[in-house]
């Protein structure tokens, strides 16, 4: 530094100019902390005025008017591609079927078209071996009731045999040994004896047959029912032999390990041969946030509106939802359900859409035509049920809601209120608190209160 021609030192004057700046600085800090103890009542009072509700700021309240109203939840997406029905090989009992016939790909069919036919021969061979199986049954069961009918009335004949043998035995038994001799009199008790066992015989006998043709009667039922059931069955997969389509498309082959179907493969139940493309249709994926998805469900309608296309509006259909929300990106907190969407009127457009364009999409949840539209604030959750306050007079009275779809900020009454009255848009009985920060521990923190400080613990205001 050059002062009147001499060079002087500049450090003592940059060291002084430090010290004056921090003195500055610490004077003003000095000031604002004794300036906020002074006035520390002053400003509690103003901040209560200002947010404290007084006659001159009420409870806010609104008429109530019916509206029409529509809930829907935002969501993102991408076309996935046409809509595709699988057509798939039908359940046998006799397992595995052959093809026997195949429509060419690239066909257009109509719904309940034929696409498939299968080998017929072993169901039709298998139809008449039970059919033969099944008529030898019935003539089995003549056969054997016949000879069961024979076999009752034989037996019938012996008994009444047994039982005049066994009367005449005992009606001319001799017993007087003067007349007859004690040889005579022992043999015509020997037959009297024998006719009465044989009776008792043939009633035995009689009742073990019964318990033979039962038996045998209820085996011929069961071969019979088995034949029936297994003619049920040929007949049901000759039904099944022709695959039809269930809607209207375009017919594409199924490829599995890069082969196509042919004639001849053996096709296995459920197997998907053939897939039918919708050409009017298209399917979408979207993505609904996890918070917003609590009234998602297959069937509630969508609009679309497409990234490429942002002039035009599409609409479609919930065709499934995801189980569980999952996130679409590593360590993301945010999470969403998987939700297909089948869109129905693209038309014309259908060669403008590639797969992989991505959306942006609204789904319905709720609409209603008729319903009142409320602050959320102003539904009151209680162990009695959804209440709401209505203005009668100069006071509020609670009332029990039945309350529609809400969002996040609004809900819908449809039930329990009247077009025109005055509802408050919070609960007016509830006490509402605000919190100021603590002065006192900023000053403890800048000046390590001294002399005692403040006393800990933060301001608090209630306001009714």
């Amino acid at each position: 530094m050059v002062y009147h021609g001499k060079e002087i030192d500049a450090k003592p004057f940059q060291k002084k100019r430090r010290w004056l700046r921090l003195a500055i600085f610490l004077f003003f800090v000095a000031a604002g902390t004794v300036l906020s103890l002074v006035y520390r009542d002053t400003l509690y009072t103003r901040v209560t005025r200002v947010l404290a509700a007084s006659e001159e700021d009420p409870i806010p309240v609104q008429t109530l008017e019916k509206t029409d109203y529509q809930l829907h939840v935002p969501a993102i997406g991408e076309i996935t591609g046409l809509e595709s029905t699988p057509v798939s090989t039908p359940s046998t009992r006799g397992g595995g079927l052959k093809i026997a016939w195949l429509i060419p790909e690239g066909s257009f069919v109509g719904a309940g078209d034929a696409i498939v036919r299968y080998d017929n021969v072993d169901a039709r061979l298998n139809l008449e071996r039970q059919e033969n199986t099944l008529e030898a049954n019935q003539e089995r069961t003549k056969v054997t009731t016949g000879k069961q009918s024979t076999d009752e009335k034989v037996l019938t004949i012996d008994r009444t045999d047994a039982e005049k043998e066994y009367e005449y035995a005992m009606t001319v038994m001799p017993q007087d040994e003067t007349i007859f001799s004690k040889w005579e009199i022992i043999e015509a008790k020997i037959n009297a004896g024998y006719a009465k066992e044989r009776i008792d015989f043939l009633a035995n006998k009689g009742r073990v047959q019964k318990r033979i043709a039962r038996s045998d009667q209820q085996i011929l039922a069961i071969e019979r029912g088995k034949a029936q059931a297994e003619i049920d069955v040929a007949k049901q997969t000759l039904a099944n032999l022709e695959l039809e389509t269930p809607k209207a498309g375009l017919v594409l082959y199924r490829r599995e390990r890069n082969r196509e179907p042919q004639v001849g493969d053996d096709s296995y139940p459920g197997q998907v041969l053939i897939e039918i493309i919708d050409l009017a249709a298209l399917q979408a994926r979207l993505y609904v946030l996890e918070r917003d998805a609590g009234s998602l469900a297959k069937g509630n309608d969508v609009t679309v509106r497409l990234d490429s296309i942002p002039e035009k509006e599409y609409h479609g259909v919930v065709r499934s939802v995801a189980t569980l929300a999952q996130s679409l990106e590593r360590n993301s907190p945010l999470k969403y359900f998987i939700t297909e969407v089948t869109i129905t009127d693209a038309g014309e457009d259908l060669k403008r859409i590639r797969p992989g364009m991505s959306l942006k999409a609204d789904v319905i949840l709720e609409n209603y035509d008729s319903c009142f539209v409320v602050p959320a604030s102003a539904i009151t959750i209680k162990d009695s049920g959804q209440l709401v306050y209505i203005k009668e007079k100069d006071k509020f009275v609670a009332r029990t809601v039945k309350i529609g779809a809400a969002t996040h900020g609004q809900a819908t009454i449809l039930e329990g209120v009247k077009d025109g009255e005055i509802i408050a848009m919070r609960n007016p009985f509830e006490t509402r608190k605000a919190y100021l920060p603590d002065f006192g521990k900023a000053q403890g923190a800048a000046g390590g209160r001294r002399g005692g400080g403040p006393p800990p613990g933060g301001m608090r205001m209630i306001i009714h």
